[in-house]
């Protein structure tokens, strides 16, 4: 009887990320088609995540003109919409079409964001908040 509280604390720890959310890991990987990013060396352009409900951006990450690169974000059972954004240091901006995530297990923590496609140059994507 005495181990019956901490089997029953413990399985409902397990079930609340996939009931409540939590933090989550997830691997997105695509490219930026500015010219010349490819032959250069380091990381030339700087990727966000933003809430496609929100405007709200996650904190960006370095990234080549080929990447994959994990990131972090707050996820709950019901999906939310997200876009990635990168900047690269020619002042060119990019974007990604919406994905949607999740963390149901049904849903996908690999996103292969493809080529992202140039923003206008007027609009300006990656704000600081």
């Amino acid at each position: 009887m005495k181990m019956a509280l901490p089997i029953f604390m413990g399985g409902l720890m397990v079930t609340g990320c996939t009931a409540f959310g939590g933090d989550m890991i997830i691997r997105v990987s695509g490219s930026v088609p500015a010219p010349g990013l490819a032959d250069k060396q380091g990381e030339p352009c700087q990727l966000g995540m933003v809430s496609a409900e929100t405007g709200e951006q996650s904190p960006t990450r370095d990234i080549p003109a080929d990447f994959s690169t994990t990131m972090m974000v707050v996820a709950g059972p019901r999906p939310k919409s997200y876009y990635f954004v990168a900047e690269c240091e020619d002042g060119r901006n990019f974007r990604s079409d919406e994905v949607t995530i999740s963390s149901r297990s049904s849903y996908s923590r690999k996103f292969d964001l493809g080529t992202l496609v140039e923003n206008d140059p007027s609009s300006t994507m990656m704000q600081e908040p």
